[in-house]
């Protein structure tokens, strides 16, 4: 990806007033971000930005969502999603899709609590009636849809330009991405965070901490108390299916019980078990056993036919107890930095703690950095 920055050795520590931990969404949005008034460093373990989580999400844009902390925060986002400001670079982010959510007989009042939630947060959504539903994506099986809930404004988000983004945006004030570059050692000394890699070591004040999965891991590292977060594996694939004639403008579609989800795409559809499987941080990888249940879900309650599965893919979410999202420094702890990230609408970094960060310093890093 442009914009990102291999570390040559250098023998003089690197000094910038933040150092991020994590080369995901959430690392690069608080690069965007915070280098508006400071001066950054981010260290990422991979060598590209958005490996993992970030890099294999099903990249909707919705507001149902059962948390209710991180469905405020979907919500607060779309003003920057749909208008990004001067200085994003890059081009649209959302493209129109909407979503469907189908119920079964006996299920309707479940339609009725995720309505509630959305319009909680001031978006529409209505109940559809079995006819309509079917009409909104044909290839449901008549007689597993009672009912079905559709949010009109659930978009497609653009994952890749929203990532490069936040990256190119915070280089071109300065910031220095560092990928490939594991981190080793966290030490806090004198005031100051020291963060060692195999090439340098990066001093600063604060540390924002945007590992991800391994969000819990680089808290102990800096000799901080985990939070107890837990990464689940969830299973994507791509697949040709026959009954899908221009399915383009068809929602995004699940069954209320979320055993599968469905997103058209150009010729092909996305497809998902929702599973969410715990898993140690790492990469992983799909099972062909889930993808098969999957597949046996979506043919048991739709009328394709999967013929081909062109790509197979897991990735890690990560979530606290409540499935909220875990922000901000801790009381004893005003330096340290939570940021773990869950999903691509939370990427916009909270401005409460956003603002209680010290303006830009004159820190200086060294010089050498080659770009990759």
């Amino acid at each position: 990806m442009p914009g990102v920055f291999h570390l040559s050795l250098c023998l003089s520590p690197m000094k910038k007033d933040v150092v991020i931990v994590g080369g995901g969404m959430a690392g690069a949005s608080a690069a965007f971000f915070l280098s508006r008034r400071m001066s950054v460093a981010l260290v990422e373990r991979e060598a590209t930005l958005g490996h993992h989580s970030s890099g294999r999400t099903a990249a909707q844009y919705t507001l149902g969502i059962s948390a209710d902390t991180m469905r405020r925060m979907a919500a607060a986002s779309k003003p920057f999603l749909e208008r990004p400001p001067v200085d994003f670079p890059g081009g649209p982010l959302l493209a129109p899709r909407g979503c469907l959510t189908v119920a079964r007989s006996g299920q309707v009042s479940g339609l009725e609590r995720i309505r509630e939630q959305i319009e909680s947060v001031g978006a529409r959504a209505r109940i559809t009636d079995a006819g309509e539903t079917m009409a909104l994506f044909p290839a449901l099986r008549a007689e597993g849809v009672v009912a079905g809930l559709h949010e009109p404004g659930a978009m497609d988000l653009d994952v890749a330009a929203l990532l490069e983004g936040y990256v190119n945006g915070a280089k071109a004030r300065g910031a220095v991405f560092a990928s490939g570059e594991a981190v080793l050692s966290i030490e806090r000394r004198a005031g100051t965070w020291h963060v060692r890699t195999a090439s340098r070591t990066v001093e600063a004040p604060v540390l924002v901490n945007a590992a991800g999965a391994w969000a819990d891991q680089v808290a102990v590292l800096a000799g901080e108390t985990p939070l107890g977060l837990t990464p689940l594996r969830r299973t994507a694939f791509n697949f040709v299916a026959e009954g899908s004639a221009s399915p383009d403008a068809w929602p995004f579609v699940s069954n209320l019980d979320y055993r599968w989800y469905i997103r058209p795409e150009a010729g092909r559809m996305l497809g998902s078990l929702c599973d969410a499987v715990p898993a140690e941080p790492g990469e992983v990888r799909a099972r062909d056993e889930d993808v098969k249940q999957a597949i046996a879900h979506i043919e048991r309650d739709t009328a394709f036919r999967v013929t081909q599965v062109q790509s197979q893919w897991a990735g890690l979410r990560t979530f606290a107890a409540d499935r909220n999202p875990v922000v901000g420094a801790r009381a004893a702890r005003r330096d340290f930095i939570g940021w773990p990230g869950r999903a691509v609408a939370e990427s916009l970094l909270p401005r409460r703690w956003r603002r209680r960060l010290p303006r830009r310093s004159s820190a200086t890093s060294c010089r050498p950095c080659t770009a990759s």
